[in-house]
């Protein structure tokens, strides 16, 4: 008789949210290569554009299948960064949500690796 028991990992689930192609295609090699910790299942989504952040970032919270969610965007024009910040706070409806969520600056990543 087989196995009729879910499978169900133990590995950290962690959403990346890139803001285009070129984030996501960076993220994809480095999930490619293996430099983060097999206790961690990256997965990624393309916004398609900063614009499209919060509503991703709404869509794989309310999931809630993700014990993370980073966002990938630039902090320049601040206008964008501080209207995505804002969004996410209204949707937590408190004043620092978004201050929870770990962002990522693009070049200073590509800095850093």
């Amino acid at each position: 008789m087989a196995n009729r028991i879910p499978f169900f990992s133990n590995k950290h689930k962690i959403c990346v949210i890139c803001e285009g192609n070129e984030e996501y295609e960076y993220f994809k090699r480095l999930i490619f290569l293996g430099v983060w910790n097999n206790k961690y299942a990256i997965s990624l989504v393309n916004a398609g554009g900063n614009g499209n952040i919060p509503a991703r970032y709404q869509d794989r919270y309310q999931n809630g299948s993700y014990e993370l969610v980073f966002c990938d965007t630039e902090k320049k024009p601040y206008e964008q960064y501080e209207d995505i910040k804002r969004k996410i706070n209204e949707f937590h409806g408190v004043d620092n949500a978004s201050d929870e969520v770990v962002i990522i600056k693009w070049r200073k990543l590509h800095s850093l690796l």
